[in-house]
């Protein structure tokens, strides 16, 4: 009775132990499923781009195609069908591509593509208006609607290819690479090619360029000479395919050789009136480079999709193994019970508090030996393995964490020097100038960058505060704020914003830390400066409410649509209308990142009068809806 009672007891222990280790195996095939599921969707993006950037070359090329047909052939007609066609084609699969894809917002990034797909098939009748002319009578400029809509469809094209890009890139870094590449050839290729259309007229006609055209060209040659010096940067790291090298090589020497005959046919424009090349010559010649420069972006691209695939191939092979080992843990505990002794009893008792600590995340304690050469013994150090691999992922968190905050701030110093040697040549370079746009470009892209660089170390110091919490201690609330508020002074002068602090005359004694609230309320003072309107006023408001301490932000400004106030916080997400300001859309996720280390609650609503936008702290728990 006794024997018997301790083998109950042996095979429930026994039991206990087996469903823990199913559990682990369940959890580590759920891991494995979406890895999977991950590795899947990064493929059908990566495809979707590829839609998108072929839809985008197509739609592109009818400029150049259709111009020199008008220019060039008496009958014309065939080349514009052909090319409407081409482009249609590739704008319906990109479409299709885009409407299923699975990434946020990408409904608006369709109907975005589809309302400039019907603007410009709206101003199509222009093009076929010109084209039913002889030849002698067609106006280029008769087009111009149509040329400005089929750029606008370009752009929308290429803004939903850059958001599935950068949805991508987060994925994989060599993917990250691919995409970065298959961009620069397209800007290449872009930049380079607008003085293949616009230059047509002068070649016909021998008209030298006029101050806006000399400049438009020499600025749009040190774009895309600027990106081959990225192309450059890319083939200095290791790992870079020969496919890659070899047609960046060939691409640069074709088009170097291009430009060169190009620069010294503008050379010769006299203003004679005389034809210095026939427009299919001058299109021949211009267009030469196109092939070579998009080979660049196709193989980048192709590599992106082969490497997409490998990954969900091997993402399938572990979900392959993951199935093996659940089955396999299955079957071994129906042996483990039908076979019970009562040496597995302390071995089991160790896995039992093994598995649990598991479960719980508790990864410091190692997983003890069995003492037993056998089976258990070997699960007993899958599990120790188990824990490391845990640790290590923990680790590589952390390290990632402070990969950020480092290159962060090791950037920040080269970036000082270029903003110092961009001030000099300011002073320099005339303003009239032609160098002096490029100069101003540049200035303007490294202030953008040098704001992203200390918003990114924000957020990391934010992500990082957990120890900042001992830090505790009663602070003057209003004290905090105000000086804060302060420090915004000249901002606020500068943007011509009425900045106010209101409280009552009285300390607000709070279990805060300084220096993290301090830095929470300077994104918010600095968005709602940032985003208002020039004449506009920004109020930070602290009171009381049923024992509670809440700070109100509130601008007259745009505001933020209701159905945008959670997506705002979001890293890196900025609405539609902000896209051409200033900023890196990291203030508000620092902001609540800053929130959930201190326990703080962020509300959003809509200010005075259901004008402008009110971020309101409370500090306290408190449930109730925000109104206005």
């Amino acid at each position: 009775m006794f024997k018997a009672s301790i083998t109950k007891f042996l095979v429930a222990s026994l039991a206990i132990v087996m469903t823990g280790l199913l559990v682990a195996a369940l959890i580590l095939a759920v891991h494995t499923w979406s890895h999977y599921a991950t590795a899947g969707r990064i493929a059908r993006l990566t495809n979707t781009d590829e839609a998108l950037f072929n839809a985008l070359v197509t739609v592109r090329a009818q400029i150049s195609k259709n111009s020199t047909a008008l220019i060039a052939q008496d009958d014309p007609r065939p080349v514009v069908r052909a090319t409407r066609q081409a482009a249609s084609k590739t704008v319906r699969t990109a479409l299709g591509a885009l409407q299923v894809a699975d990434f946020a917002e990408h409904r608006q990034y369709a109907t975005a593509v589809q309302t400039a797909w019907q603007k410009m098939e709206a101003q199509q009748f222009t093009v076929d208006a010109v084209s039913g002319r002889v030849r002698a009578e067609r106006n280029l400029h008769a087009i111009d609607a149509w040329r400005e809509a089929v750029n606008e469809l370009v752009d929308t094209l290429n803004t939903a290819s850059a958001a599935i890009g950068n949805t991508v890139r987060i994925g994989d870094p060599m993917i990250a690479e691919m995409v970065q590449i298959r961009r620069t050839a397209w800007t290449i290729r872009d930049r380079y090619g607008r003085q293949c259309s616009t230059l047509r007229v002068n070649a016909e006609r021998s008209l030298p360029l006029d101050a806006t055209q000399l400049e438009t060209w020499h600025g749009n040659r040190a774009v895309y000479t600027a990106a081959w010096g990225t192309l450059d940067e890319f083939l200095l790291r290791p790992g870079v395919s020969a496919g890659v090298r070899q047609r960046i090589d060939i691409a640069r020497r074709e088009t170097e050789r291009v430009q060169a005959k190009v620069n010294a046919i503008v050379d010769r424009f006299d203003g004679s009136g005389r034809q210095v090349l026939t427009s299919d010559a001058w299109t021949a010649l211009c267009d030469g480079p196109f092939d070579a420069i998009l080979a660049i972006a196709q193989q980048a691209q192709v590599e992106a999709n082969q490497h997409a695939a490998d990954i969900r191939a091997g993402a399938f092979r572990m979900l392959l193994v993951a199935g093996v080992d659940l089955t396999a843990v299955i079957a071994f505990g129906a042996f483990a019970v039908v076979n019970v002794q009562r040496r597995l009893a302390r071995p089991m008792r160790i896995l039992i508090g093994a598995v649990a600590r598991l479960s719980r995340h508790e990864f410091a304690e190692a997983v003890p030996a069995t003492a037993s050469p056998d089976e258990l013994g070997d699960l007993a150090q899958a599990l120790e393995t188990l824990r490391l691999s845990a640790l290590e992922a923990e680790r590589l968190q952390e390290a990632m964490s402070r990969f950020t905050a480092d290159a962060s701030h090791q950037m920040r110093t080269p970036l000082t020097i270029l903003s110092t040697h961009i001030s000099v040549l300011g002073d320099l370079i005339p303003v009239h100038h032609a160098a002096y746009s490029s100069l101003k470009d540049i200035q303007e892209a490294a202030d953008r960058l040098q704001r992203l660089l200390i918003q990114l170390l924000k957020l990391a110091r934010a992500d990082g505060r957990q120890s900042l919490e001992s830090e505790l201690g009663t602070t003057d609330l209003r004290e905090v704020i105000q000086e804060t508020a302060a420090k915004h002074a000249a901002q606020a002068l500068e943007a011509s914003i009425d900045l106010h602090f209101e409280a009552e005359a009285r300390p607000f004694p709070t279990q805060i830390n300084p220096i993290m609230i301090s830095e929470m309320f300077a994104n918010l003072i600095d968005n709602a400066i940032r985003y208002n309107n020039a004449g506009g006023s920004v109020v930070i408001r602290l009171f009381e409410d049923n024992g509670r301490q809440i700070v109100d932000v509130e601008d007259d400004g745009p505001g933020i649509p209701a159905d945008e106030h959670e997506k705002v916080f979001t890293r890196f997400y900025r609405l539609s209308r902000d896209q051409n300001r200033v900023g890196s859309g990291l203030g508000l996720a620092i902001v609540q990142s800053l929130a959930a280390t201190l326990n703080v609650e962020i509300k959003m609503g809509t200010g005075a009068n259901n004008r402008g936008l009110r971020v309101r702290v409370v500090f306290g728990k408190d449930r109730r809806p925000l109104v206005p």
